[in-house]
């Protein structure tokens, strides 16, 4: 990645920024697996209004776009692996790698949000 930010900061210090956002956002789905683990346990499954909002067309989208993501980006970085002459440096590696992750938690956070509506509504009743 030099050739696109060789002016303004070096690989090394790059490939460490990376992998400090790569741990925030590893901590951050551990917080939300969690989150999203005991907001499960607690939700009354034979409630007609839970399948209501879990089927919705726009969050059903928008989980599938990020899983999309974490995938696809995931897939790119295990090939970019693979090649031995032409591999790209480690900080692409990383910048792949952290793609990946954000496409994981967006889709984590968008399952956070539909399992709070329900928690709410449940509350409300």
């Amino acid at each position: 990645m030099d050739y696109w930010l060789g002016y303004f900061i070096n690989d090394y210090v790059l490939y460490k920024i990376i992998e400090g956002i790569i741990a925030v956002l590893s901590m951050i789905v551990i917080y939300l697996g969690i989150h999203i683990a005991l907001n499960w346990k607690f939700i009354n499954k034979e409630n007609p209004d839970s399948n209501e909002i879990i089927s919705q067309k726009q969050s059903f989208y928008r989980s599938t776009l990020f899983i999309f993501i974490a995938g696809f980006f995931m897939i790119i970085h295990e090939l970019f692996e693979g090649l031995e002459k032409e591999a790209p440096d480690y900080a692409t590696y990383e910048l792949l790698e952290m793609v990946a992750l954000s496409g994981l938690v967006l889709f984590l956070y968008e399952w956070h949000k539909i399992l709070l509506k329900l928690k709410k509504s449940r509350l409300v009743k």
